[in-house]
This record gives C-alpha cells, structure tokens and sequence, in this order.
C-alpha cells in the first residue's frame, strides 16, 4: 500500500511527530511511505535545521519526504497545482491530511483515492460549516481523543474513527525515578502560542519563588522547548519579573526524550490539547505531570495517579502542586511508576495497525468510501 500523509510543515509539534513515528512504522510493516508538506519550513517561520532533522529520521526509516513549497498557503488554486503534480509522481492509495488545508487543495487537484482527515484539536481553528465541504472530499475522520469523536460527529456526517495518539518506543523508562534533581529541572515542549499558555508557566515559577519553602539553590529551574513570534514578550516578562534564574527559553530542540532524561516534572499549562504526543512521551519517560484540567490533559492525567490537574488559570495552584509533589518523595515515586504504567495504553505500534486497518477498509469497501459511518469499527 502506498500512503501519502500531508503535514502543513515538519516542526516539532504533536501532529508532526505522530507522523513520523508513524511512517517509521507504515513502513517497517512493508507500505510505501511518503510524508508531503504544504510549506518549507523556512516559509512560515519554523526551524529549517528542526525540518531538515525530520526528515532526516523519515527517510532513515525508509520514508520519503517531499513538499510543495507554497508561500501562500491561503492560495489553494496553486497549491491544488502543486498537488495534483506531486501525487501523479508519488501514486498513493490512501492520502491522510493531518492538516484540513489540505481538503481543498485535494478536491481541486482531482484525487480520486481515498482522503482521511485527522483532526488534532479539542477546539476547531475553522468555521463549523467547513464540515460541510469536507465531507464531499474525506473519506473518514480520525479523532485522537473523546473530545475531538465528539466535535467530528457533531458538525461532520462522514465515519469517525477513534485512534489515540501514541509515542515513538525510544520513549521508553525501565524503571520509575528514584530521586529528584538539585536543584528540580521542570520541562514544557511545545510550539510559543497563545494554546500553549507559557503565560501561565511564567506565573506559576513567579508564585513559586514567593512561595518555596527551601533553599534559594533548590529553587525549581523551568524549560521550555520550542519556539514561536511570542517568545521575545515572554523573555521580557521573565526578565521584568526577575526570573531569569528560573526559566530558560531551549528553542526547537530534536533531542527531547535525552531532555526529558534530566527532567523531574513535566508541566503542560495549555488551554485546550487534542492529545499531547508531548506528553504521552513524558509518561513513558517516567515523568509525574502537572498538567492544567483542560479538554485531552484530562484524558490523560489522573489525579495522584500519574501527576495533578489544576484549574486553568489558578497559576497559584500550579506552584503549590510543584511544591507539594517535590516535598514528597514516596508520592512522587508512585506517580513515576504510574506514569509508566498510564503510557502503556499508547503505543505507536497498535496506533499505526489502527491506521492500516482503516486504510485497507477504505480501499476493499467501496460503500465506506461513500461514507456508510456503521461500516466502520470504532477503535
């Protein structure tokens, strides 16, 4: 089966590791996997070294990497050109857009196989009424959480599959954390955007610095791996506050899993996820999460279990969690193992066999095609 999986770029977000983990695996199991980007890295503000290790890992899996190059990514006349050229080369069976983008663009270049659209979002960055024209080009949704079943069902009228998102196997513990950092290393990953709320983390490590019980030294350090147009305000706030000492700024990095290896907590302070691959890989690291009760982070959370949900915006509960975790090493070990035993619910590989059972579904059932959602076994 030759597979065609569309990306609006390769940075370092969750969508775009979930496919390259996932052509890693299309692959293994004797598919032709192509990975398509709509823009160059370049283009639209992103790493070029980040893209270019991507890829990088694509092709060593025996992936291909190909893109349109479109500057204008709103111009879907020329990106429909661009399409139509590089899928007579690449001939797939199924195309996948992980980016609705994409949908347009595929009508106009004429494709004729079979198009699946994974939504990556609790919350749509579309108006409601797009559905309506992507359900005349998908075939079928996949949603990677309840809440994104639920948005799919709720404005689409195509089949909707539930395929959990899953991390790369060299995110993988073999023991729970025996001890803590001095002084405790606290990591974020992701892409500097308003979902991402780093706000919130420069608020919390503020409240904590009022608030820390111990020696200035142990005074946690916070990290943040990514990067975007905001992260010079959020270094002048750190800077005003006096928290320079406290929180760093990484940048893209491609190194992640050896990061998370020299972390304690893993802090996600969004507004609303899909499903972090983020932090899914933190679980899988052993990492306890503090994580804000929001839409995906409570999919995966369980309160003392693997970690602490705090109410969006209660950045003074988020350092009091911070705290308290660190203050209790027995807790802190039972959230270790618990992390490891949360993230073996997701695995790459189930979550690539998934894919592939609906792709050959696709392609043998024509009234699927025709989007007959009953015909579709819910995952």
């Amino acid at each position: 089966m030759r597979i065609c999986s569309i990306l609006t770029t390769l940075t370092s977000g969750g969508a775009e590791m979930l496919v390259t983990n996932l052509s890693a695996c299309f692959a293994a199991s004797g598919n032709e996997s192509a990975v398509l980007t709509l823009s160059d890295a370049v283009q639209v503000g992103n790493s070029a070294e980040m893209e270019a290790a991507m890829a990088d890992r694509i092709r060593f899996a025996s992936g291909s990497v190909h893109s349109l190059s479109l500057r204008n990514r709103r111009n879907i006349f020329a990106g429909a050109l661009a399409m139509r050229r590089t899928l007579a080369k690449l001939k797939p069976d199924i195309v996948h857009a992980h980016t609705a983008r994409a949908l347009p663009m595929l009508a106009l270049a004429g494709v004729r196989t079979p198009i699946v659209l994974t939504h990556h979002n609790s919350k749509l960055s579309f108006p409601p009424k797009m559905f309506l024209l992507f359900d005349r080009i998908a075939s079928a949704y996949i949603a990677i959480s309840s809440e994104c079943v639920d948005l799919c069902r709720q404005y689409g009228n195509r089949p909707v599959v539930h395929i959990p998102n899953a991390a790369s196997p060299e995110f993988a513990a073999t023991s729970p954390r025996n001890g803590i950092h001095h002084p405790p290393q606290i990591l974020s990953v992701g892409a500097i955007s308003d979902q991402k709320n780093y706000s919130a983390l420069i608020a919390a490590a503020d409240e904590l610095k009022r608030k820390w019980p111990y020696a200035d030294a142990d005074r946690p350090r916070f990290r943040i791996a990514g990067n975007g147009p905001e992260i010079g305000n959020l270094r002048a706030r750190v800077d005003q506050l006096g928290l320079a000492d406290m929180v760093s700024f990484l940048g893209e990095r491609s190194d992640i899993g050896a990061l998370m290896g020299q972390t304690d907590i893993y802090l996600n302070c969004s507004k609303y996820e899909g499903m972090p691959v983020a932090l899914i890989e933190a679980m899988a690291m052993a990492l306890p999460i503090i994580a804000t009760d929001v839409s995906g982070n409570r999919e995966l959370v369980q309160n003392d279990i693997n970690g602490k949900l705090v109410p969006l915006g209660e950045t003074e509960a988020m350092a009091d969690a911070i705290i308290s975790l660190l203050g209790n090493p027995s807790g802190y070990a039972k959230m270790s193992a618990g992390a490891i035993e949360s993230s073996s619910r997701f695995s790459i590989g189930h979550t690539a066999d998934l894919h592939l059972a609906l792709y050959r579904q696709l392609l043998t059932d024509t009234e699927l095609t025709k989007g007959r959602r009953t015909k579709i076994a819910r995952a």
